[in-house]
């Protein structure tokens, strides 16, 4: 009997991670046409997409989730998840938002990119504090490159508060800088 069971877990979890797989190189693909119409200015566009693939990766409409608080989509996003997996949508969303930053700062909205770059800062530090990579290197990258998005010393309160907490967790590099 217990045979039976681990048989179907591991058919079930090799499907799951056969999907994982597909849903990751079609969000792939969609970052490649989110871009690509980005920068030939085919802005409104590029929203549209990008909103889709955001659909996709949650499994839900965008009611379902974007008017949650972050901490509440991010529980939408891994529930239930391995954390390998919840890392891997985690670091695709934080790249969706990312680009929606690129996005709204081509269309001359300073206010909204920033909002943008800070929500994918946050959704990178959830990630490297929830479900750290093997190697810190790769966490600290990825966070520096969302700080430099950012302007001066404009984080919120709770992501400064993550930031704090992953650099505390994490043993310092040399040469690294602080904000």
């Amino acid at each position: 009997m217990r045979a039976r069971f681990a048989a179907r877990d591991s058919e079930m979890s090799s499907r799951k991670q056969d999907y994982l797989l597909r849903l990751i190189e079609e969000l792939g693909q969609l970052m490649t046409e989110i871009v690509k119409l980005r920068k030939h200015g085919s802005l409104d566009t590029a929203l549209q997409t990008l909103l889709q693939a955001q659909e996709r990766l949650f499994a839900r409409p965008s009611q379902e989730f974007m008017t949650r608080p972050v901490e509440e989509q991010l529980h939408l996003l891994v529930v239930g998840e391995t954390a390998a997996d919840a890392r891997e949508k985690c670091l695709m969303y934080a790249a969706l938002l990312t680009e929606a930053g690129h996005i709204y700062a081509a269309r001359e909205q300073t206010a909204v990119a920033s909002g943008a770059y800070q929500f994918a800062l946050h959704v990178l530090l959830f990630n490297a504090l929830r479900h750290p990579a093997a190697d810190e290197v790769s966490d600290r990258a990825l966070i520096a490159t969302a700080l430099d998005l950012l302007p001066g010393e404009q984080l919120a309160l709770d992501v400064k508060r993550m930031l704090e907490e992953f650099r505390a967790n994490t043993p310092r590099q040399k040469g690294s800088g602080s904000r």
